[in-house]
């Protein structure tokens, strides 16, 4: 009598594995789980388009993703999802959306108290919107645009190009080591705003954090408000101005 492994394996063609179907790049993605067993562990967008048709692209979006692998994954599924639609697409608050977007309008609609990070990671064009943002909003930006009501730490760090509006404040480290962009910010700032900062703009509306500008060492940090103390400490070939409205 056939026993149920010899059964599985009759049926699918010897693609078992681990208890799961072991899935080709012919056959159709069926869930975010389906996708992340298909591709690395660290998956590249790229792969990802490869394997995403466009009527599945609703029930994947609509997916809640189970770790950082599928985090990842659905990150990029929201970036495919805009680039492929002459329309904006909207999508829930969730870490990573947006990531490595080149082009489309992502609109980030849903729950105020989410506060997703790394959204818009390494996009070089196109646009977000969204409500109140976590950490690392915008990282490694080279293009394209960000508007959010609030965002946390580590803002548009790594900033080359693009820009950045936040409606209200923002956390400490916005603007680390940038080389580029713009970034204005029409509430308060958190510490160490502009800190090594070699290029691009930025500017606060309101008040900055200690430290401001500290080892910066080009481009342009303006703070309208009152800065902390040591505000451009060891900095040299940045201009600050402060107070200045």
């Amino acid at each position: 009598m056939m026993g149920l492994k010899e059964m599985m394996e009759s049926a699918y063609g010897g693609r078992i594995r681990h208890r799961r179907l072991e899935s080709g790049k012919g056959d159709r993605v069926i869930s975010l789980e389906d996708l992340a067993d298909r591709v690395a562990d660290h998956p590249e967008k790229g792969e990802i388009a490869e394997l995403v048709s466009d009527d599945i692209i609703p029930r994947l979006l609509s997916s809640t993703p189970h770790g950082k692998k599928e985090s990842v994954i659905w990150g990029y599924i929201t970036s495919i999802a805009a680039e492929r639609s002459e329309q904006p697409v909207t999508v829930r608050p969730m870490d990573f959306a947006g990531l490595e977007l080149s082009r489309g309008n992502l609109i980030l609609s849903g729950d105020k108290k989410s506060r997703p990070s790394h959204v818009g990671e390494r996009m070089s064009s196109g646009m977000i919107r969204m409500c109140e943002a976590g950490d690392y909003l915008g990282q490694g930006m080279t293009g394209g645009g960000i508007v959010a009501s609030s965002c946390g730490t580590y803002a548009f760090r790594n900033m080359k190009g693009g820009w950045g509006v936040i409606l209200g404040d923002a956390g400490s480290f916005i603007g680390v080591n940038n080389s580029g962009g713009r970034i204005l910010v029409k509430g308060n700032v958190g510490e160490r705003a502009g800190w090594l900062m070699r290029s691009g703009r930025l500017t606060v509306l309101g008040d900055a954090g200690d430290y401001a500008g500290i080892l910066a060492k080009g481009g342009l940090i303006k703070i309208c408000g009152n800065a902390g103390k040591n505000a451009g400490w060891r900095a040299g070939g940045v201009r600050i101005e402060i107070g200045r409205r």
